[in-house]
């Protein structure tokens, strides 16, 4: 199994000079602890998660060094510290030290990546394009549908997937909608946000008229009319 199989498709990002005031609050409408920041062009230069904001001086977390301390920080990281408890972008606070996947690599590097890096998710990039996120919510999620599960209906539903998810990334619309698929004996869940209700729909109809879709269920958000 691999990225492509289990990945949320699409991804919520924020570019570098975005606010940390709405960065936090992608966070918690689209109920996500990180966020990959891209440039205008799309190309990944950063990821923003719930632990970059930790220390903050609007929370009152700041580190309050003591002043023997400090004498054994570099100017440099002093410097860096004080951007990261007090910068207003996105830029100030970001990680840049940057962990990635294509969508080939294997559920099982994933994994090791999570546990060597102390990440709860990974971005999927191809062709230098963020094209989703596989989270610990995803390993989960697919942990439980193949518990139990029978081989031939589990390789039959990935195939399902693969299918549904493929045909949204060929759509131009498709950008700003973040959809997990799950397939389980053909019955399809669309879990997610769309930026429109006619996105929405149209993840829909893709599902439906995949081959061997049996039933869609659709709970598929739409955060806001385009």
């Amino acid at each position: 199994m691999k990225a492509s199989d289990i990945m949320t498709i699409g991804a919520i990002t924020v570019r570098p000079d975005s606010t940390v005031a709405h960065a936090a609050r992608l966070m918690v409408e689209r109920g996500i602890s990180g966020l990959p920041v891209v440039t205008a062009n799309g190309k990944l230069v950063g990821m923003m998660t719930e632990h970059d904001l930790l220390h903050r001086k609007e929370l009152g977390t700041a580190d309050h060094r003591s002043r023997w301390l400090d004498l054994w920080l570099d100017a440099d990281k002093l410097a860096h510290h004080y951007a990261r408890e007090h910068g207003r972008k996105v830029e100030d606070v970001m990680s840049r030290d940057l962990v990635s996947v294509g969508p080939d690599t294997s559920v099982r590097e994933i994994v090791e990546i999570m546990e060597t890096r102390g990440i709860k998710r990974v971005p999927v990039v191809r062709d230098g394009q963020v094209i989703g996120m596989v989270s610990r919510a995803n390993l989960l999620s697919t942990l439980a549908r193949l518990t139990g599960e029978p081989p031939q209906p589990v390789l039959d539903d990935l195939i399902i997937r693969k299918k549904i998810a493929d045909e949204i990334a060929r759509q131009p619309w498709a950008p700003g909608a973040s959809v997990d698929i799950v397939v389980r004996d053909g019955v399809v869940t669309l879990n997610g946000t769309a930026r429109a209700h006619h996105v929405k729909d149209a993840v829909r109809v893709v599902a439906e008229n995949a081959p061997g879709t049996v039933r869609v269920w659709d709970n598929i958000r739409v955060l806001a009319e385009s």
